[in-house]
């Protein structure tokens, strides 16, 4: 009975520790990352993201395949609990307007939305390169 103790304690010590070991492991987000998203009265828009990491901060451009943005500058990128967020700029006409972006990242794909002030919204699927 004592043996079968022991064998149950460090069974669960060895879960316990495989766990933290992979919890603590920093996901890396540099890379191309490619995917499509559908813009209102415009369909679908292919999307690329490039990710680099620079003094320890991620930094980030992005295009599309509709010409409204080309490697435009991501701003105020954070990577929390495997959630990445920023926003950029688009320019269009005589206005510009912010686009945040939400993604969960799970291993080599994000999944997640981008919002306008205005209230446009939609999905994105972002896979690595």
């Amino acid at each position: 009975m004592k043996k079968s103790s022991i064998y149950l304690v460090l069974f669960v010590f060895l879960i316990a520790f495989c766990s933290v070991i992979s919890f603590s492991q920093e996901v890396d987000l540099t890379g191309t990352w490619e995917g499509s998203t559908v813009v209102p009265d415009q369909g679908e828009d292919g999307m690329t993201l490039v990710i680099k990491k620079e003094e320890g901060e991620y930094t980030a451009t992005i295009t599309d395949s509709l010409g409204m943005l080309m490697d435009t500058e991501c701003e105020d990128m954070e990577f929390n609990d495997g959630t990445l967020t920023f926003n950029f700029s688009l320019a269009q006409e005589m206005e510009t307007m912010t686009v945040w972006i939400t993604l969960e990242v799970e291993g080599d794909t994000m999944k997640g939305y981008w919002e306008t002030g205005e209230g446009d919204q939609g999905d994105i699927e972002l896979k690595k390169q």
